[in-house]
């Protein structure tokens, strides 16, 4: 199974902002190697918190806010660069459009029926936040978080706490995500930096 390519899909998206809950505590940027984020790579840390598995990515792009958001928003073509994720649509626009719920199709592994689930966007200036709507994984909470940097590039920080609720052990997700979501945040900005061209 590779647990990550569910963990992305799930909170691929962006849009517009102006949502009533302006406010929201900035992530902890503490951790986070500028060095290496300066050179190019992309920095991950996953941990556990109760029964939840959590983890912490980031990158420079080069690239607007906006060829981001574009390219997180299109949840239809999520599936080719992103493990275990047979189909998504978007189904409803909420609050004017500062809210969407999507449906998604993920066939997390072999031994695992494919099954369908519910999330919800909720658009922010500076982040989209996600959350779990219905189906059977337990619990998802996270967002995606747009920091400009002066040179015109943007700091992309993903976090997320996951709680599958489906029989596959925590190490086990952890080890997924750790080994697919450099690939597929590097997809993304690949996609992104396309679309807005040199800065």
């Amino acid at each position: 199974m590779r647990a990550s390519g569910l963990v992305l899909a799930l909170s691929i998206a962006a849009g517009p902002a102006g949502h009533a809950q302006q406010q929201a505590d900035a992530p902890d940027l503490g951790w986070i190697d500028r060095e290496l984020v300066d050179a190019g790579e992309i920095v991950l840390q996953t941990g556990k918190d109760d029964d939840a598995v959590t983890i912490d990515a980031a990158m420079r792009v080069r690239a607007s806010q906006d060829a981001i958001r574009t390219v997180l928003r299109a949840c239809e073509v999520a599936p080719e660069y992103t493990p275990n994720i047979v189909a998504c649509r978007r189904v409803e626009s909420l609050n004017g459009g500062e809210s969407e719920m999507f449906v998604q199709t993920v066939k997390p592994a072999f031994f695992v029926p494919r099954f369908e689930h519910v999330f919800r966007l909720d658009y922010f200036p500076m982040r989209i936040e996600v959350h779990r709507v219905s189906g059977p994984i337990a619990e998802l909470d996270g967002a995606w978080w747009f920091f400009d940097e002066a040179d015109g590039a943007v700091l992309v920080v993903y976090s997320l706490r996951l709680r599958l609720g489906l029989p596959v052990p925590k190490f086990f997700v952890r080890s997924s995500l750790r080994r697919d979501v450099p690939a597929i945040l590097g997809a993304v900005r690949m996609r992104s930096e396309a679309l807005t061209g040199p800065l």
